[in-house]
């Protein structure tokens, strides 16, 4: 009982709200670390270093309005300088996940799609934080 009330909220109508969670694993292919800085425009999550496979997980209880946004910086040897993508936008992840599992490799993010059970939901990273 305890448990399934850490993972709930209300929303602005008083409803129950679930939380949702967000994990991103290394999955760069040639084993460099993966450094991350994940943030919203209310939360800085910090900088982490994620080794081969590693990974890290949040949780938060999406925006009533909508708008809940989550975008990270990536880095590795090699990588040039900082990638950047919005590893949780409202929007577009509200409807497919709750549990939102991603895995980072060179050329982008890819989602876990539970309908395939496959990480096949790729994208590209966007140029700059603008």
């Amino acid at each position: 009982m305890i448990l399934a009330m850490l993972t709930m909220g209300w929303s602005a109508e008083g409803q129950i709200v679930k939380t949702t969670d967000v994990t991103v694993t290394n999955w760069l292919s040639k084993g460099q670390d993966l450094t991350m800085h994940c943030k919203s425009k209310e939360d800085d999550l910090g900088e982490r270093v994620l080794h081969k496979l590693g990974n890290f997980s949040w949780h938060f209880i999406p925006n009533f309005f909508g708008r809940t946004l989550f975008f990270c910086s990536f880095s590795w040897d090699g990588s040039g300088g900082n990638r950047y993508f919005d590893i949780y936008v409202e929007k577009r992840d509200k409807d497919r996940c709750t549990d939102c599992k991603w895995i980072v490799s060179e050329v982008g993010p890819c989602w876990y799609n539970a309908t395939s059970a496959a990480y096949d939901v790729c994208y590209g990273y966007k140029s700059s934080l603008l």
